[in-house]
């Protein structure tokens, strides 16, 4: 019995010298994560500033009540909304088409994924830059292509058009983004079993159909997944919408993320760009469980309520 005490005190002593050895990273943790989160919410209701203030007054609900009234606000979540659904549609389509054909190739199959990949390793301020460059309206390198080929005559105004300014922010973000749904459709129909595909080939179904009713329907678990953080990600679009236009031409390209970066920044308004951003935060998040909810596995949820039963 005593050695079983003298243990079971020293597994106490080792239990509350590692508590105390990770007491530094939660004090560390908390002062760089929580105490901005109950910052920025506190001030969400006031009327802070950083300039020009002697005194902070609570508003209460008011930042937030002005936002739905605000024409920049509504432009933002327009602009922001086009970019994110555009996004999304473009990355998924190319990304599975790339995905399923690169899985089928035998050869050269490794070099591919390497090639393909590269754009990932590219920082989006960097390939900002480098697309800035491109689609510059004068000497871009897309305009002297087209024009070689006898695609347009004159130059198109790729960012600064208003009409056509955000599909060209689009076509950026899904050139650095591609490879990284592509990577995860790649690995998901890289673990489909061949029993299935040689199932439905002694179906006769042909490739097309085996890759849209029969693999795909088995990735969907991580298409789930990967829509949710590509959403979360391009919502907040901001460093590749800075560096090409700054929301230019005019508000035509001015994301949420941007309008609060020039709210608190530009315009040192503390107080509503911290209601602006926990609005965003607070879509994003509802957006998100909805477009888990909806991806859900239905013969899964009634085979756990018949185990309830």
């Amino acid at each position: 019995m005593s050695k079983k005490r003298v243990k079971s005190t020293k597994q106490v002593k080792d239990e509350r010298f590692g508590f105390l050895m990770t007491v530094p990273a939660m004090i560390f943790l908390a002062l760089l994560f929580v105490f901005p989160i109950i910052y920025s919410f506190g001030a969400s209701f006031t009327d802070y500033r950083l300039v020009g203030q002697r005194k902070i007054s609570f508003v209460g609900l008011r930042n937030y009540i002005t936002a739905f009234t605000e024409p920049n606000f509504l432009n933002s979540v327009k602009v922001t909304l086009t970019i994110t659904v555009g996004a999304l549609i473009v990355e998924f389509i190319l990304a599975m088409l790339v995905a399923g054909l690169i899985v089928n190739i035998k050869k050269g199959q490794g070099f591919l994924k390497t090639v393909y990949l590269i754009p990932m390793m590219v920082a989006p301020t960097v390939a900002g830059l480098l697309f800035r460059f491109m689609l510059n309206d004068d000497f871009g390198l897309l305009n002297v292509i087209l024009k070689s080929l006898g695609v347009i005559s004159s130059n198109i105004h790729w960012l600064t058009d208003s009409k056509i300014v955000l599909a060209s922010i689009i076509y950026v973000d899904s050139w650095t983004t591609i490879p990284f749904i592509f990577l995860l459709m790649y690995t998901g129909l890289s673990s489909v079993s061949e029993d299935v595909v040689e199932s439905g080939k002694i179906d006769g179904a042909n490739k097309i159909q085996i890759f849209f009713r029969l693999q795909i329907p088995i990735i969907k678990p991580t298409l789930i997944i990967a829509l949710v953080i590509r959403f979360m990600d391009v919502f907040r679009i901001f460093d590749s919408i800075y560096v090409l236009t700054k929301g230019g031409p005019g508000k035509a390209s001015e994301s949420l993320s941007l309008l609060i970066y020039k709210t608190n920044w530009n315009k040192y308004n503390v107080g509503y760009a911290s209601a602006l951003s926990y609005i965003m935060l607070i879509f994003m998040i509802l957006v998100a469980l909805l477009i888990q909810y909806i991806g859900r596995d239905k013969d899964d949820i009634r085979t756990r309520r018949r185990g309830e039963r």
